[in-house]
């Protein structure tokens, strides 16, 4: 049987021994995650979107529910999450892919 922790990854960010990055760069160089500063680590469980493919970091400190798809039985980023809520119709990473294959194909 499957479940929400079989579809994890694992992400580590090591700056025990680099300058690191702050808070500040990260927003002037528009850049989503966890700024981790000098000297520290940044360990957490990961999954990827199966909506868009993008990257989802299981952060445990995160105070508000992970969004998951019931249709597609996984994560889904912030940004698919708020799509759907406006509507949108379901529409996977794996159901686009497999319509521009057969796009593919039959031009060919």
């Amino acid at each position: 049987m499957k479940t929400k922790r079989s579809q994890e990854a694992y992400v580590l960010i090591d700056h025990r021994n680099s300058p690191g990055i702050s808070l500040e760069f990260m927003h002037a160089n528009k850049l989503d995650g966890p700024a981790v500063g000098a000297g520290k680590t940044f360990e957490s469980a990961m999954a990827v979107c199966s909506h868009c493919g993008g990257d989802v970091i299981l952060r445990p400190d995160r105070s508000r529910p992970r969004e998951w798809c019931w249709s597609c039985d996984a994560y889904i980023c912030d940004g698919c999450a708020l799509v759907r809520k406006l509507g949108a119709p379901h529409r996977p990473l794996r159901q686009v892919l497999a319509e521009a294959y057969e796009q593919i194909i039959r031009k060919g």
